[in-house]
């Protein structure tokens, strides 16, 4: 079953997430969403790359762009670069584990997009994400399980990571995958 965090902005949801996968062993693939200048900026950028432990903005490309006049979306972004970036996790061997940081309402018009992301949430690999709070865009998706980032639990949330992962049936190694579980919709897991 697919693990996303969420929990209000700057908690350090995305934080955790990269704490818990830069365990030795593991092979993420997937997406990130980063902004181009610091929280509070009057104009910014956010960019959607591949999923590194550092951003490297030469393999990615502007999908949105925030200033005083309003927000501009790319959803031919999402729908392009995003889909490829997805759909070469889920092919390659190498890669174990599916990250997408972060999930929120600028892919409501992505419809490729979208559905590539609840591809891969049926598909074998396990799926690690953090979604928007209040789930923007993807209020009626099945995402699976929920584990909300708050001040109080956000140290211990790469080990919960840790341990969902040990549940999802992955090896240490992260070198055999299991089917996954039917999804249990219906609870929202606080840490």
């Amino acid at each position: 079953m697919p693990l996303f965090l969420t929990g209000p902005r700057g908690i350090g949801k995305s934080t955790a997430l990269r704490r818990a996968i830069a365990a030795p062993g593991q092979s993420p693939g997937g997406i990130m969403t980063v902004f181009d200048a610091p929280r509070g900026s009057e104009e910014k950028r956010l960019w959607l790359l591949p999923w590194s432990p550092e951003p490297d903005y030469t393999a990615g490309a502007v999908c949105a762009r925030m200033g005083p006049a309003g927000r501009e979306v790319y959803a031919e972004v999402f729908d392009g670069l995003g889909v490829q970036l997805l759909e070469r996790s889920e092919r390659e061997e190498g890669t174990s584990l599916i990250v997408l940081d972060e999930l929120g309402f600028l892919e409501a018009d992505a419809l490729r997009f979208r559905e590539t992301v609840l591809r891969l949430l049926r598909g074998p690999k396990p799926v690690l994400g953090v979604v928007r709070q209040g789930l923007g865009a993807w209020g009626d998706a099945p995402l699976g399980k929920l584990l909300e980032v708050t001040e109080e639990n956000r140290e211990e949330i790469p080990a919960r990571i840790l341990k969902w992962l040990a549940q999802a049936g992955e090896t240490p190694r992260f070198g055999a995958y299991t089917l996954l579980k039917p999804y249990d919709f219906s609870k929202v897991y606080n840490a």
